[in-house]
């Protein structure tokens, strides 16, 4: 394992990012869910109606698939990352949940918090 003292990363962290990441992670929790509230409220639990809509036309699949594989990228990142960084894989598990359960504007924002919080120690 490498010494993260002597690695050019944490003498550019900025200790600032750890707040903007904060802020980011909050407006990607509630942001998607304000949108599905108001789908539900309209449709309710419509599984059919949902994937209907949001796979509605090639631009709408498109940005799907961009965002799947995204998420992809971003687990096997954080999987590899996580030990790189000295913090325990269970962050993986916690990150996974965000990003399945509210999306990768969580999750995403929740593991740069984590990993500059470890660079800026």
């Amino acid at each position: 394992m490498s010494n993260l003292s002597a690695s050019p990363l944490t003498r550019s962290a900025q200790p600032w990012l750890q707040w903007v990441y904060l802020g980011l992670l909050g407006m990607g929790s509630v942001l998607p869910w304000w949108f599905l509230a108001l789908f539900l409220q309209e449709f309710g639990v419509d599984l059919g109606e949902f994937f209907r809509q949001a796979l509605a036309n090639r631009v709408a699949i498109a940005l799907a698939i961009d965002l799947v594989i995204s998420t992809l990228v971003f687990f096997v990142w954080a999987w590899v990352e996580l030990p790189r960084l000295g913090l325990s894989r269970w962050w993986w598990g916690l990150c996974a949940i965000a990003t399945l359960g509210i999306g990768l504007s969580c999750g995403l924002p929740l593991f740069l918090w984590l990993r500059q919080r470890r660079l800026s120690v």
